[in-house]
């Protein structure tokens, strides 16, 4: 399939080039070109499908470098706690209630809300990922999947946590024509045992696809570890070679120098989940002194039972606001950064900057339109000010995937809304308190 969005202002991490024709042919942008002022209806006739541009931008996907996507199910269940006692009193015992067909459909309503935000790609954590994966193949979206393993010992249960983990390598990596990916999720230092650890970097290793966990996300983690073991969580997870493969790791919000050194050392990847990390008062992560040391620190939600919601026009927004509090300095995150952040550093981030993250001939067509005539960005004097500080959801009008679209002018294609909401409610009753 052929399409062609028409007289367009393309924007993303580098420049902002108005009246540009992009031409999009098996999977790929073909050509980026100054705009036809006649273009005709002749490219119509021959199958090529027209989308006007004007009055739109154009940019790269966002990519939600952390996430746990069905966990939509539980928004609004858990409110106003901090992390242990949320975890461990309202999410962990509600989880060993959850069904695979249940992960299957709020899959579904996660993937729906980060379509209508302007998510192409995303990097999941949790349970039930074959359902997942399933999800994934049907709506057309990208994304980096891992089964999330708690053990805490390598026993018959830590043997069968690993194996989950490794079938779904097996099973859907590099399936739906490269869309899929599968990365390998010890949940934490905190939750899995060193030789937990060590069998999955062994894992990864043998495999080769990267590790994704959580790290240093509270001050009471890091405490803890200082106590047991008398190093950092970060330390830790280096001490044991883990860090020899690929990692992408959430949070780091309690890191200190040594940390962050050793973070730029071994290229750990960092999701920066802002909203979250507010909301449960875990704290603003050091991003300013991480993008510094050289460490590329992308953006995610995290799961919408901490957030409450999987925009990532919205985490942008929080990203850039929060630095500037933290670090009392206006100029720390600015627009341009934060956009990078949610784009090609996220590709970075899940493995897949050389396929997407930028709107360049030659990469996959994962491309995002806005409509800049709202009343709440005009007038317009800095597109890249507008998206970052002033747009919000309602203003994403069309999503490409990988040459597909998946919404247009509004309405999506490759997912079924009424139904996937209609099975979301009903789903949902046997967890109503």
């Amino acid at each position: 399939m052929r399409i062609i969005i028409k007289n367009v202002t393309l924007v993303d991490g580098l420049r902002v080039n108005e009246g540009c024709d992009i031409d999009i042919k098996d999977r790929l942008i073909t050509r980026i070109s100054p705009a036809k002022v006649n273009p005709g209806d002749r490219e119509e006739l021959n199958g090529v499908q027209i989308i006007d541009g004007a009055g739109r931008l154009a940019f790269p996907g966002f990519i939600n470098a952390h996430t746990h996507l069905s966990m939509v199910l539980f928004r609004g269940l858990a409110d106003d706690l901090p992390l242990k006692e949320w975890l461990e009193r309202e999410i962990w015992p509600i989880e060993k209630n959850l069904q695979p067909h249940e992960v299957y459909w709020f899959a579904l309503l996660g993937m729906a809300e980060m379509i209508r935000s302007g998510t192409t790609a995303f990097a999941d954590m949790y349970f039930y990922m074959d359902e997942v994966a399933r999800a994934v193949e049907e709506s057309g979206m990208r994304a980096l999947l891992a089964y999330g393993i708690i053990a805490e010992s390598y026993n018959a249960h830590g043997r069968r946590e690993l194996e989950i983990a490794r079938n779904l390598i097996t099973d859907w990596h590099g399936k739906a024509t490269g869309r899929i990916n599968v990365a390998l999720a010890p949940h934490s230092p905190y939750t899995c045992s060193y030789d937990i650890l060590e069998k999955t970097r062994d894992i990864a290793v043998s495999t080769g696809v990267m590790i994704h966990t959580h790290l240093s996300e509270t001050t009471d983690e890091v405490e803890r570890s200082y106590a047991e073991r008398g190093m950092s969580p970060v330390q830790y997870l280096a001490s044991l070679d883990l860090f020899s493969v690929p990692t992408l790791a959430a949070h780091c919000v309690h890191v200190n120098e040594a940390d962050i050194a050793l973070l730029a050392e071994h290229n750990v990847m960092v999701a920066y989940n802002p909203t979250s990390n507010a909301k449960l008062a875990s704290g603003i992560a050091p991003v300013v002194q991480m993008k510094a040391a050289g460490v590329n620190v992308a953006l995610g939600t995290d799961g919408a039972a901490s957030n409450n919601n999987l925009d990532m026009l919205e985490e942008m927004r929080w990203a850039a606001l929060l630095q500037k509090v933290a670090t009392k300095d206006p100029t720390a995150i600015p627009a341009i950064e934060a956009l990078r952040m949610a784009t090609c550093n996220g590709a970075t981030a899940i493995g897949i900057n050389e396929s997407v993250g930028r709107l360049s001939v030659g990469k996959r067509a994962d491309i995002v339109l806005m409509d800049i005539d709202k009343v709440n960005m005009l007038p317009s004097y800095d597109y890249i000010s507008d998206l970052v500080y002033a747009a919000n959801s309602q203003a994403i009008t069309d999503v490409i995937v990988d040459g597909q679209i998946l919404m247009s002018q509004g309405h999506l294609t490759t997912i079924d809304e009424e139904r996937v909401k209609a099975k979301a409610r009903e789903l949902s009753v046997r967890y109503r308190k």
